[in-house]
C-alpha cells in the first residue's frame, strides 16, 4: 500500500485480468504490531468464501490495533504519511549510498523498489590474510569447493554485523551473507535470505517505510556508521591475534 506504483499494477491487473486476493501486512502498511493483515479482492463473493472458511479462534488484538490506529489517524493523517514517506526516499537513497561508498561498499540498484534499499558488505569479510578485502568478485553457482569452504568461514562473521546494528536498537534491518545454505527436514535452502540460488554479494537492506521521519532516518544512519566502524575494528583485532597465534605456533 505504500508503494503508489505497485498499486497502480494491482489495479490494472484487477481491471484487465484476473486477481483473486491480494494479502497486505497490517504492520508495514499501519503502523501496528505484527500479526495481523487485510485481504483485499475486488469481488466481494470471495471475502465471503475466506471468511466462512475462517475458524474464528485467533486473538482480536491486530483488529483492535488497526482500527485504533485508523481512527487516531484518519484518511487524510494516513495520506500525510504517505506523502511524507515518498519525499524522504531520494534523500535516503542518497545517503545510503555514501555511506556505502565511504566504506568501500555500493547501492544495490532497485529501480522498481522504492521502500526497501540495500548496500553490499562484501568489504567485512577477511581476504584470508587478516585484511578486509576491498571488493568482491562476482561467482556463480560454479564456485569451487574451496571458495564454498570459505564463504561458510565468513556467514557468521557477516551476521554478527546484524547484531551490532540490533545492539545500537536499530531493528527491520535484514543482513544476508553470500552463500548461504539451510537445511530444514530434507530440502536444502541455497541462498538462504536471498531472492536466488547464488547472489554475488553479502548484504543488508533497510527500508524508506511509512512513519519514518528525518529525525529517526539520521540516527539510523549514523548508528549504521558507526556499527560499520565497530565491526571492522573488532575485526582487525580478532585476525590480528589469530595471526600473531600462528606464528607463535
Amino acid at each position: 500500500l505504500q508503494c503508489t506504483k505497485t498499486n497502480k499494477l494491482i489495479n490494472r491487473a484487477c481491471v484487465v485480468g484476473r486477481v483473486d486476493a491480494v494479502v497486505c501486512s497490517t504492520d508495514k502498511n499501519f503502523l501496528v504490531p505484527v500479526g495481523g493483515a487485510l485481504v483485499i479482492s475486488p469481488q466481494s463473493t470471495f471475502i465471503d468464501t475466506v471468511s466462512k472458511t475462517y475458524a474464528g479462534r485467533a486473538s482480536s488484538t491486530p483488529l483492535v490495533d488497526l482500527f485504533m490506529t485508523l481512527l487516531s489517524m484518519g484518511f487524510k493523517g494516513y495520506q500525510q504519511l504517505l506523502t511524507k514517506r515518498m519525499t524522504l526516499t531520494r534523500e535516503f537513497q542518497t545517503k545510503l549510498a555514501e555511506i556505502a561508498t565511504k566504506h568501500n561498499e555500493r547501492i544495490l540498484q532497485c529501480p522498481s523498489n522504492t521502500i526497501s534499499y540495500g548496500i553490499t558488505l562484501d568489504s567485512l569479510a577477511m581476504d584470508g590474510k587478516g585484511k578486509m578485502a576491498t571488493s568482491q568478485k562476482d561467482t556463480t553457482a560454479t564456485d569451487t569447493d574451496a571458495e564454498q569452504a570459505y564463504l561458510k568461514s565468513i556467514s557468521k562473521d557477516i551476521s554478527y554485523f546484524g547484531s551490532i546494528l540490533f545492539n545500537r536498537c536499530v531493528s527491520g534491518t535484514r543482513v544476508v551473507p553470500r552463500g548461504e545454505t539451510k537445511k530444514m527436514g530434507d530440502h536444502n535452502f541455497m541462498g538462504f535470505g536471498s531472492s536466488t540460488n547464488s547472489y554475488p554479494h553479502a548484504y543488508m537492506t533497510a527500508a524508506c517505510a511509512i512513519g519514518l521521519d528525518s529525525e529517526e532516518m539520521n540516527a539510523f544512519f549514523q548508528r549504521l556508521d558507526k556499527s560499520l566502524k565497530e565491526y571492522k575494528t573488532k575485526q582487525k583485532k580478532k585476525y590480528a591475534k589469530q595471526l600473531k597465534e600462528q606464528e607463535q605456533n
